[in-house]
């Protein structure tokens, strides 16, 4: 019994000495490798000039508004891949207005408010840059559309990382957003200047690790990939695969055709262990 017993006792110990070794291993490789295993790999998705979406839903009267192509596509890639989609809006498309969407889809928009969110992207389909805006008319045009996706789609599923028409916001711009919630600006996938940044301020955003700059409670991302503008989609999400961010977008007039580049980039990201975000989170 006595010697049984000793050897269960070394075992123990054994088992003990073990356990210290591979604790302090993992110590180690935290020290080595710090935050390694904290690093969250995140992709963002995002539609631009998505009024026409709307649009359609307004005309067609469907019974749900997943009976849009579009939007029934996007539904599908979530189910299957669970992504989070961000649709920037135009105030006005044609003779339709944001505003002119009917309530009666409040409550789909507000199931599916956690994936599925509608932002600002400008007024109207004209450059920004280039028709002498008023910061007065930018705050009056912002807080009519944010509005109407309240009024229509409820507040949860209003976007608060933003990509805005043509990249364009003066620094009072983008402080008059911050005061209405926006804690993310989606930036050129061409470089250069977005918004208020300066020429230094760019490159440091394009140079980053993760491709995002925090500047006075605002974060702001590189665009990675503008599908349109990409052949090999493969080849092109080869080249960001360090990446911690990286952000996708397309436009609502040649989604179908940019379609089958938008699932294989999915399905590439969601293989690869990418997180679907909408950034807001991670913008705070």
């Amino acid at each position: 019994m006595g010697t049984r017993s000793a050897g269960r006792n070394k075992n123990h110990i054994g088992i003990i000495i073990l356990l210290i070794l591979l604790a302090a291993a993992g110590v180690c490789a935290l020290f080595l490798f710090p935050g390694r295993d904290k690093v969250k790999r995140t992709a963002h998705i995002s539609l631009d000039d998505a009024t026409e979406i709307f649009l359609d839903i307004y005309r067609e009267k469907y019974d749900s508004i997943f009976d849009n192509a579009v939007l029934g596509k996007l539904k599908y890639l979530h189910e299957t891949y669970g992504i989070t989609v961000d649709l920037y809006v135009f105030g006005q498309l044609d003779e339709f207005e944001m505003w002119d969407m009917p309530v009666s889809y409040r409550e789909e928009f507000c199931e599916n408010a956690e994936w599925l969110k509608i932002g600002y992207h400008s007024i109207t389909e004209e450059n920004p840059a280039l028709d002498g805006r008023t910061f007065e008319a930018f705050q009056e045009e912002y807080a009519r559309i944010d509005s109407a996706i309240r009024r229509f789609a409820g507040g949860e599923s209003v976007a608060h990382v933003l990509r805005l028409h043509y990249w364009y916001a003066t620094k009072e711009m983008v402080a008059y957003l911050k005061e209405q919630g926006v804690t993310g600006l989606l930036c050129s996938d061409r470089g250069g200047p977005s918004y208020d940044l300066d020429e230094k301020q760019a490159e440091k955003l394009y140079k980053s690790r993760d491709g995002s700059l925090k500047e006075e409670d605002i974060t702001y991302y590189a665009t990675d990939i503008r599908l349109e503008d990409v052949r090999d989609i493969e080849a092109a999400l080869e080249e960001h695969r360090k990446d911690r961010i990286i952000v996708i977008f397309t436009h609502a007039w040649c989604f179908a055709e940019n379609y089958d580049k938008l699932e294989t980039a999915i399905r590439w990201l969601w293989q690869e262990g990418y997180q679907f975000s909408n950034l807001e989170s991670m913008a705070r």
